[in-house]
């Protein structure tokens, strides 16, 4: 099996399981929530004023040539996809151990499922951006139709993540802990709420091996039509597939014995 096949198997030969399980892991979200679906949005809105206030008013260490809230909403938004589908992902086979002890199918569905549901939210939160480039009046790119490529870089990146540490998780719970802080920091260690530019010149070959960096630059320059860091993204597809391919078989290699342990 090739790399495309292993990577799109769940959605040829499982959609209707990986349909229905996206669909509850939706329902299941905001079930008796107050404010509902609304939380898609006021999460992220919520960080943004946070950062806003922090970075551009009280410390006023940055400087970028666009608005500061588009700078930090535009790659904000991914990195909350990428952070909340590892977080989720990570405990979605612990949540669904009576699908793992009575039902045949592939168990990285699961994941898969958990990952997709949170497209939702990345597609809602992307409307609200686009209203905020309209109100700030900065004019829209053609570069802009690269992001579903740019995407999908990170989709294999996240997935690879998700399984390792959904299998990980089975075998110790603590995990779930230990990817909420990994996480935190990796955040800090990628350019999201500070420019690229910020980071000093002797680090930034090492720097750059972190595959978010290529993917968060990769998204500011096609909303804000800046040169597109094709050398970085390049980067993260390769390091994103490779581990991709080492995530499936570590998953593989411990599945038999998932309902034994769950």
């Amino acid at each position: 099996m090739n790399f495309l096949q292993t990577l799109t198997l769940p959605f040829k030969s499982y959609k209707f399981l990986l349909y229905q399980l996206t669909q509850k892991e939706i329902k299941a979200r905001y079930k008796q929530s107050f404010v509902g679906y609304a939380w898609i949005i006021v999460n992220p809105l919520a960080q943004l004023l946070v950062y806003t206030f922090v970075f551009s008013m009280v410390f006023r260490t940055v400087s970028v040539d666009v608005p500061y809230p588009l700078f930090v909403f535009s790659v904000l938004i991914p990195w909350t996809f990428f952070q909340t589908s590892i977080q989720a992902s990570t405990n979605s086979l612990v949540s669904n151990s009576s699908l793992l002890k009575k039902v045949a199918f592939p168990r990285e569905v699961i994941p898969y499922a958990t990952v997709l549901s949170k497209v939702v939210d990345l597609i809602f939160s992307y409307v609200v951006f686009f209203i905020f480039l309209v109100i700030y009046g900065v004019p829209f790119h053609l570069s802009s139709l690269f992001f579903v490529l740019i995407f999908l870089i990170q989709f294999i990146l996240t997935i690879s993540i998700s399984l390792i540490s959904a299998a990980a998780n089975l075998f110790y719970r603590d995990v779930q802990y230990l990817v909420g802080l990994i996480l935190m920091l990796w955040m800090y260690l990628t350019p999201v709420v500070y420019p690229l530019a910020m980071v000093p010149e002797k680090y930034i070959s090492l720097y750059k091996l972190n595959p978010m960096v290529g993917l968060v630059e990769g998204y500011r320059a096609i909303f804000f039509g800046y040169d597109l860091p094709i050398q970085d993204l390049g980067w993260s597809l390769g390091s994103s597939c490779i581990l991709f391919l080492l995530a499936y078989a570590f998953f593989k290699k411990v599945e038999p014995i998932f309902a034994d342990i769950v």
